[in-house]
């Protein structure tokens, strides 16, 4: 059976002949429409927001399953393949390295309402490959009931917590931060960033470098101290997991927990008051800022065999960049919105997930360039070994180690 794209080029060609005319090989298919991949919950979302199509073509979505469209995307037939992919970000990189994804370019205008850190997350070399949509973060979340005034430095939130920990018998987790099932490089982020570490550099055009790894930058390792002092005092256990984190803190066992917009559920559910924010500086004149997980749409080079590079590329950067279809889109998952304007207006748990998005404001987006894989296992290594209780291996030479590991497996 011929695709729907097959048989309108198909009818297309038939005429052509029928009239007396001579072909020649088109530089492009025939338009016919553009199809959009997407994933179950926003997939209904793109096809309400045009139930007219888009500049005078019919818009197809169709569902897929996030897990399972890369790998159908590298044998997909031209004919079949989507012209428009809704799917996370940190893969521009890979897909641009293939060639498979196009450059997406904003207006001025629109790009104003964009934070400079999220649009980052999906450079590649000099030119942008995605439209940011959502944005997950993780934020912290502190029991008032626990803890009435917030400590304003991470040395202070440390201390209240062990303190309440020794104080208290139901307080059996200082904080609620896990890493024992593969949640780790997520999670610890925000204390390595406030301690000087970084995974990648950039280049002049802002471009991540893949020769700047900074698992063990200087100033962390310079302070690795402080990840040995919250491993002897019990305030970071490496075999905490995700669910004995969320239970701790929910019990009321737990005075701070970092969560994000997939634990909104939870938080509803939670039958005392709890403030949302952000980790305190564990140094001075320095941020802890958390990873930064970006949905959103990229344009294949698909779309230019096709015969609709020019709609597919405009439906992104113009119609799917304004705050309407942003809200409606990052609403549906209960995410934080790209768009500075829709941000202002998403009420999705009355207020929280503004409150956990506002979190992030400084966020780092995932790496998106290929040599990202060869840095998460050496990372996560090394907060697993240097936070394992009586048996670690200090801070400064796990990090040195994995230093060594990622530069290695990089090349």
């Amino acid at each position: 059976m011929l695709s729907a794209r097959k048989t309108v080029a198909a009818v297309a060609a038939a005429a052509v002949v029928a009239a007396g005319g001579l072909l020649s090989a088109p530089a492009a298919q025939a338009a016919d429409g553009i199809t959009v991949w997407a994933d179950p919950v926003h997939a209904p979302v793109i096809q309400a927001l045009l139930p007219n199509g888009y500049k005078g073509l019919p818009v197809t979505v169709v569902t897929k399953d996030p897990a399972a469209w890369r790998a159908e995307l590298a044998s997909v037939s031209a004919a079949d393949a989507p012209d428009v992919i809704w799917g996370n970000l940190d893969q521009t990189g890979e897909l641009a390295a293939e060639r498979t994804i196009v450059p997406v370019t904003l207006t001025k205008k629109r790009t104003a309402e964009f934070r400079a850190n999220v649009l980052a997350g999906s450079q590649y070399g000099a030119d942008r490959y995605g439209l940011p949509v959502q944005i997950s973060n993780l934020a912290l979340i502190t029991n008032t009931k626990l803890v009435p005034k917030q400590p304003t430095t991470f040395a202070a939130l440390s201390q209240l917590a062990l303190d309440l920990v020794k104080s208290k018998k139901k307080v059996t987790v200082p904080l609620a931060l896990s890493q024992g099932d593969g949640s780790n490089p997520w999670t610890t982020f925000p204390l390595f960033s406030g301690l000087g570490g970084y995974l990648f550099g950039k280049d002049a055009d802002g471009a991540l470098n893949p020769k700047d790894v900074g698992l063990a930058s200087t100033r962390l390792i310079k302070k690795s101290g402080q990840i040995d002092s919250w491993n002897s005092s019990g305030l970071l256990s490496s075999t905490l997991t995700k669910a004995a984190a969320r239970r701790a803190f929910v019990k009321g066992k737990s005075p701070f927990w970092l969560a994000g917009p997939e634990d909104l559920p939870t938080l509803l559910k939670l039958d005392f008051v709890y403030r949302i924010g952000s980790v305190p500086p564990i140094l001075k004149n320095r941020k802890p800022v958390p990873l930064l997980t970006v949905h959103g749409f990229m344009v294949t080079k698909f779309a230019k065999k096709h015969g609709v590079e020019d709609q597919a590329t405009k439906l992104v950067s113009r119609f799917m960049s304004k705050d309407k279809p942003q809200l409606d889109l990052a609403s549906a998952s209960g995410w934080y919105p790209a768009n500075l304007i829709a941000a202002q207006k998403i009420n999705v748990g009355g207020g929280r997930i503004r409150a956990i998005g506002g979190a992030g404001l400084e966020g780092v987006p995932m790496p998106n360039i290929p040599q990202t894989a060869a840095v998460w296992a050496p990372y996560g290594t090394a907060w697993s070994v240097s936070t394992s209780g009586a048996s670690a291996t200090p801070a400064a030479d796990a990090f040195r180690i994995a230093q060594a590991a990622a530069v290695a497996a990089i090349g």
